[in-house]
């Protein structure tokens, strides 16, 4: 881990919320005993209802929404985020904290890895502190605003306009203003068995629209699978009829072509969530220390090479 993110007082809180189901199920299977801390199931769904608080929290004392910018409504502020605040951003911020080397899966290393887990990891230390903390939402804000900068910095490089569409919304209202033709989409649950042996359940979706476009996408998450399939093929139709409007020899589809229609001054927005937002007053520096290992618990695995690896035997240790 980063050695720099969250101090913890007690130490079973923080087993708890590093611990997914699949560990507490292997370790009662293999021990015929109860997983002493339990899984952070419960840490997942309080993680993300402290996330999605702070965020608002973050946006509103900068007095947004307001009709003078670009997030001029409450509903702007749930669409930018549930665009921004998604588990692959998640998932990508654990990594940055190197939380991939402390979670709990069993044996399923290659789980290590997995955005959803990564993303609920996060999600449940970020519960865990709450808790520990003694419900001190002072100190929880200033623990998730480097989480929030992190995130917000994954949007700077994309217009507002674009991050508040809904990306399903924004599909089927391109494709109804430019073409009579009717998307088709299928969602498949399926295994996948790529994943080194160990499958695991995923949803496909397809998206096709008669001969111009076809997209296929597998992820975990259902809805989130999808929004990348309807973000992507409105990015696929949108170059379609630019290259339709740059050569009048595309004439010849099969089906009706799609029709050009003047980029209006929103279409051509691209003011961005940077651009709004002064994130200046958050420091990078704003870390607290990972202070979960007591000092009497570090001499005894001084030998152990990893944070990772001492976290590793710590929990082995408490539950004997």
């Amino acid at each position: 881990m980063n050695n720099k993110i969250f101090s913890f007082q007690n130490t079973n809180t923080l087993a708890q919320a590093l611990t997914n189901k699949i560990h507490e199920l292997e370790y009662q299977s293999k021990k015929g005993v109860k997983y002493p801390f339990g899984n952070n199931e419960d840490f997942v769904g309080i993680g993300q209802m402290i996330l999605e608080f702070y965020f608002s929290d973050y946006l509103i004392q900068r007095g947004y929404p307001n009709k003078e910018s670009q997030i001029k409504k409450s509903s702007d502020l749930v669409l930018l985020r549930q665009r921004l605040l998604s588990e692959r951003n998640l998932a990508d911020v654990a990594l940055s904290y190197k939380i991939d080397n402390i979670v709990q899966v069993g044996n399923q290393i290659n789980l290590k890895k997995n955005p959803k887990i990564l993303a609920e990891t996060l999600k449940s230390i970020i519960a865990a502190q709450y808790y520990d903390s003694g419900y001190d939402l002072d100190h929880l804000r200033e623990v998730v605003q480097p989480i929030l900068k992190q995130v917000l910095d994954k949007g700077q490089g994309v217009p507002i306009l674009e991050l508040k569409q809904n990306p399903k919304s924004a599909f089927l209202e391109f494709v109804n203003g430019c073409t009579n033709l009717k998307p088709k989409v299928s969602v498949e649950w399926k295994k996948d068995a790529s994943q080194n042996g160990n499958p695991i359940n995923v949803y496909q979706v397809q998206l096709e629209l008669s001969n111009l476009l076809s997209i296929t996408r597998v992820g975990i998450n259902k809805r989130n699978t999808e929004q990348i399939v309807y973000r992507e093929a409105l990015k696929k139709l949108k170059q379609i009829q630019i290259n339709q409007s740059n050569s009048l020899e595309q004439q010849n589809y099969e089906t009706q072509p799609l029709k050009i229609k003047n980029q209006d001054k929103q279409s051509t927005e691209e003011i961005t969530i940077l651009d709004e937002l002064d994130t200046s007053a958050i420091e990078s520096s704003q870390f607290y220390q990972f202070s979960d290992l007591r000092d009497d618990d570090l001499s005894l695995l001084e030998n152990q090479v990893t944070l990772g690896q001492k976290v590793e035997s710590l929990l082995e240790k408490f539950a004997l």
